[in-house]
């Protein structure tokens, strides 16, 4: 079983590198933009893949941080330094169910648990 996380910005070389190791590894997953995407399939070659998994933690500001501070670190100079953001908590991960005889994957399962405690 091999696993990718392609740690970057740009869907392309998520997509790109995905392709590249379709049929050589288990699963190529995204991170890094902190927003789920909708696009989690199998490739061909039997190698799960979603372009962003998605963040763990609070979705009441922006991308985990306190909103306020993160407007006004584009709208006033200086700006302070973004505190984290509390509440509405998520969790995002994929579910993936791999054949441990061939590496490939079966199936691969979005999840978002949401907390508003």
């Amino acid at each position: 079983i091999r696993l990718v996380d392609m740690h970057c910005e740009a869907t392309s070389e998520k997509y790109a590198m995905g392709w590249f190791l379709s049929g050589r590894v288990s699963a190529v997953v995204g991170s890094h933009t902190h927003v789920q995407t909708a696009d989690e399939r199998i490739l061909e070659g039997g190698t799960a893949y979603i372009t962003d998994i998605g963040m763990t933690g609070s979705y009441s500001g922006v991308i985990g941080m306190n909103k306020d501070h993160v407007i006004e670190r584009f709208t006033k100079f200086p700006a302070r330094r973004a505190e984290h953001s509390t509440g509405n908590i998520w969790i995002c991960a994929v579910l993936i169910d791999i054949d441990e005889k061939t590496g490939k994957a079966n199936s691969i399962e979005r999840l978002k648990i949401e907390h508003h405690g």
